[in-house]
């Protein structure tokens, strides 16, 4: 059987996955363009997250224990809260154009401050276990619960 390899992917093909964390009222919506699992990449993962307007209030912090995070701001205005540990978050502005590091074990949480859609480009390093789905180890490292 031959690996399974995709070079490219029209982002609206992909179905949305909404992401909203216990005990927060924020939701966003995440589509993953690459991965082990879909794409056959073996070091990261691509994808995009659409947060809605009107969520000024971040969903709850959270970490991605062995992943480090890359994320880029394509459209919409908020702010990442950012820190070492929980106790010890940071507010940085987003708008268009910038980018952010979250190291591995790194709480973060971001919200949309604008009147439309956030919408960020992310990458995680290295790529999730092959063989996993991203709705997999989106629930087992970010506390995410999956809603329709």
């Amino acid at each position: 059987m031959a690996e399974k390899r995709r070079f490219f992917v029209d982002e609206a093909s992909i179905p949305a996955l909404r992401v909203q964390r216990e005990g927060s009222s924020a939701y966003g919506y995440i589509r993953t363009l690459f991965d082990p699992e879909t794409a056959g990449c073996a070091n990261a993962v691509l994808g995009t997250m659409v947060i809605p307007p009107g969520q000024a209030e971040p969903m709850l912090p959270h970490a991605h224990a062995e992943y480090d995070e890359a994320e880029y701001v394509v459209s919409g205005e908020g702010y990442v809260l950012l820190g070492p540990s929980r106790e010890r978050l940071e507010r940085y502005e987003l708008a268009p154009g910038r980018a952010f590091f979250v190291p591995a074990g790194y709480p973060h949480c971001i919200a949309n401050t604008g009147q439309e859609e956030m919408k960020i480009a992310f990458s995680f390093y290295p790529a999730w276990v092959k063989g996993r789905s991203y709705r997999e180890i989106a629930t087992e490292l970010t506390d995410v619960k999956r809603t329709t």
